[in-house]
């Protein structure tokens, strides 16, 4: 229900009404003005709220969406970020839908709105993207830092990002590469308030680690080298249980996919935290387990060799991701992803969804924190 139909639904009966109910009428009218003109001014469309299955209820819990999200830092929510966009990408020959602002990922304007758009939607940082020194990806990575302390400044919302270290970029390749990357991380970005910390500690994210012959010793040597006394936090994507060895916890960017495939999501992610929980019982350790949640995938246009598709379902497919997430118990969840638009696993407002998934974001956040 819009405000004018508020209005005209009321304005007959407001000769007969008391005084001070009067006054509620006014107030509520005057609420829903302001949430319509929170969400014009952020861009997001209403277009979600017209769906069955998920759609907000009412105008309040529009606006609601769109208030700040009260704050919970020991449960992080992490959305995996890709700054690499530039205007030329957007086509539906490459992905299945098309953002609601078509934009270029290094503009000052884009960096604020998407930040803001997921710390509203109570996302407590990004994982973004990272190829290496003097990419445009950490090029953008320092512009997301400083973004977020506008944010804090002008919102009063903390906002806290790490990188997603991809092993497989050609900055990234060989152990003496890494171990560079890490260190240039370390001086120029760690120490930031606004990269995300666990328990004191810089949090940094690795792609694969063990993909193209990289080998656990290797690891083990890069980590001697860079970070002896673990003062950092490592979480690895990967299924092998032996990465706890090296790295400090497991994360799924795929987000257990093939649970959701055969229905048996809360299965996968309790395996994977009760098999942490055993190593952390065995080794006397504290690993940390990260569960995935994703609304769907679609790479099919990028006609790779394994393309697949996994339907949203208008929600629901999203909805069991998060409830079996939140079952199994993590320390973290990550959210696969806010932007990755090739893939089609994004939450960021679509053409076909406008925001739906930013409100659903916001409330199982909200159920998780409760």
């Amino acid at each position: 229900m819009m405000l004018f139909d508020v209005m005209t639904e009321k304005k007959d009966s407001m000769m007969y009404t008391p005084p001070f109910r009067r006054i509620l009428i006014l107030t509520a009218c005057a609420v829903m003005v302001l949430a319509d003109v929170m969400f014009i001014a952020t861009g997001i469309t209403h277009a979600a709220l017209r769906r069955p299955e998920y759609r907000m209820s009412t105008q309040a819990e529009r606006a609601s969406a769109m208030a700040k999200p009260p704050l919970a830092p020991e449960r992080p929510v992490l959305a995996f970020y890709y700054m690499w966009y530039h205007q030329s990408d957007w086509s539906l020959s490459r992905m299945p839908d098309l953002p609601t602002i078509r934009y270029n990922s290094s503009d000052e304007a884009t960096i604020d709105r998407q930040i803001t758009w997921a710390a509203n939607a109570g996302i407590t940082g990004f994982i973004s993207s990272w190829w290496g020194p003097g990419d445009p990806t950490d090029q953008n990575f320092m512009k997301l830092l400083a973004h977020s302390a506008k944010l804090e400044k002008r919102a009063h919302q903390h906002f806290a990002s790490t990188v997603y270290f991809e092993c497989d970029s050609p900055r990234l390749t060989s152990p003496g590469s890494i171990i560079r990357g890490l260190r240039y991380l370390s001086r120029h970005a760690s120490n930031n308030p606004h990269f995300f910390h666990w328990q004191g500690k810089p949090v940094f994210f690795f792609w694969k680690p063990l993909d193209q012959g990289r080998t656990l010793a290797q690891w083990a040597a890069i980590r001697q080298a860079i970070d002896p006394q673990h003062r950092m936090i490592w979480s690895a994507e990967g299924v092998d249980m032996n990465l706890l060895n090296v790295f400090d916890g497991i994360h799924l960017f795929s987000a257990g996919y093939w649970g959701l495939v055969h229905n048996n999501m809360p299965a996968v992610d309790k395996g994977f935290h009760d098999r942490i929980a055993a190593y952390n019982l065995m080794h006397h350790t504290q690993k940390i387990w990260a569960a995935g949640v994703e609304p769907g995938y679609d790479d099919t246009r990028l006609k790779r060799r394994f393309s697949y598709q996994i339907p949203r379902r208008n929600g629901a497919l999203y909805a069991t991701s998060w409830t079996a997430a939140m079952a199994s118990q993590p320390e973290w969840i990550t959210i696969t992803t806010f932007n990755e638009w090739f893939e089609g696993a994004m939450i960021e407002p679509s053409i076909t969804y406008g925001n739906q998934y930013l409100i659903l974001t916001q409330r199982f956040i909200r159920q998780w924190r409760r």
